[in-house]
């Protein structure tokens, strides 16, 4: 048995107050929400640390956006993601994942050509970040997203999209940082968004990460299926894969999830990290509060 988590990515589900960007203003809330969610059967936890060049922002936040100005968290947040870490072990969590998101000017997608000072200052932010993690985690296992769906199959189509990808790992790898600690970026479209990212590194002969984590809402039986072959051709059939985002709580989701299991012996599964969104809510609901709620937990236990 399998038990996974939550991304735990805002408090009281305003998308203006991310974790680790507003945990000073509301540190009891964040100590209930992380208490309950252990309670009801939740071991693992992710956050999302959504970033971009915003110092132009009062209290360096714009949004759910922290400021990376410089390459290196402004220092309340460094203070709240250190206070986060311990509140997290208190509780009793045995694994957590931190997922970096690049908004705005730092996303590569929004470039229009190569820009290296943005990438520059976006892998020192990730370094530098991960480093302050490193030095504060304690035992608390901590796996590194450094890109949140950022494999996909754009890498064989969009040479700058591939070109940060490729360079932001070797940055990673440079900066003595351990690949058994990473997914390298989370995978979007199972093993066709899978392939590119493999066969990359591959080329490259670059180290493969420790770990993988794919994101599925309404496929999880095709993705876990499906990857599984690509894994095969690369040699990383036994390595560790996560579903890191999917329906919230979700019955249908978490049949999928124990049917792929089921028809996959080989697949080594580790736990499932649930997205604050529900089946079947209209768009433009925002962002539910679903940490502090009784749920049943249908995902947790696999």
């Amino acid at each position: 048995m399998k038990t996974g988590g939550s991304n735990y990515i805002t408090i009281n589900g305003s998308m203006d107050s991310p974790v680790i960007g507003t945990y000073h203003l509301y540190p009891e809330v964040v100590a209930g929400d992380l208490a309950a969610m252990f309670e009801h059967g939740q071991r693992k936890i992710t956050l999302v640390l959504w970033y971009a060049p915003v110092s132009f922002a009062p209290d360096h936040i714009w949004h759910h956006v922290c400021d990376s100005t410089g390459g290196a968290l402004f220092e309340q947040h460094q203070a709240n993601l250190v206070a986060i870490l311990q509140a997290i072990r208190d509780v009793g969590y045995n694994e957590m994942h931190l997922r970096f998101a690049a908004q705005g000017k730092a996303l590569v997608r929004e470039w229009h050509g190569w820009q290296q000072a943005q990438f520059d200052e976006n892998s020192h932010f990730v370094v530098s970040t991960i480093n302050l993690v490193d030095t504060n985690k304690g035992d608390l296992r901590v796996i590194y997203d450094l890109g949140l769906e950022q494999a996909w199959e754009v890498w064989n189509t969009n040479p700058t999209q591939r070109a940060y990808c490729m360079n932001l790992w070797r940055a990673y790898l440079n900066a003595g940082l351990d690949p058994a600690m990473s997914c390298g970026f989370s995978v979007i479209h199972g093993g066709t968004g899978l392939q590119p990212f493999l066969l990359r590194l591959q080329q490259a002969r670059l180290a493969f990460p420790g770990c993988y984590c794919v994101d599925a809402y309404g496929f999880e039986y095709q993705v876990l299926t499906g990857i599984m072959p690509v894994l095969a051709r690369f040699g990383e059939q036994s390595k560790p894969v996560y579903l890191q985002e999917t329906y919230y709580n979700d019955a249908i989701s978490c049949a999928a999830v124990r049917r792929a299991i089921a028809d996959t012996p080989a697949l080594n599964f580790q736990g499932i990290f649930q997205w604050p969104e529900v089946r079947d809510t209209p768009p433009g609901g925002g962002v539910p509060d679903v940490y502090p709620r009784r749920f049943d937990n249908y995902l947790v236990e696999i």
